[in-house]
């Protein structure tokens, strides 16, 4: 009890303004942890986005090479025209 009676002291003191003070730096301290949890956050998405966009540039790839090698195989399995001339 003895923190809340030094509060109340400081409050009787203060006056309205004491108020003020302790809800403005009540309200600082909640937009501080909110801004902490969407930095966390945007941290997050943002490297989900990156191994999003890796995954993808590899699949490409492989679908293009796998598209490049079906394209060789038709070509060497194609039977050979000769001409007459």
């Amino acid at each position: 009890m003895n923190e809340f009676s030094g509060i109340a002291t400081w409050l009787q003191a203060t006056g309205p303004y004491g108020l003020v003070a302790i809800l403005g730096w009540a309200f600082w301290r909640i937009n501080e942890r909110k801004d902490a949890a969407l930095r966390e956050l945007y941290e997050r998405v943002a490297e989900m986005g990156r191994a999003q966009t890796e995954a993808t540039v590899k699949v490409e790839a492989a679908l293009l090479a796998l598209k490049e090698a079906i394209e060789e195989m038709h070509d060497s399995q194609a039977p050979r025209v000769r001409s007459n001339t």
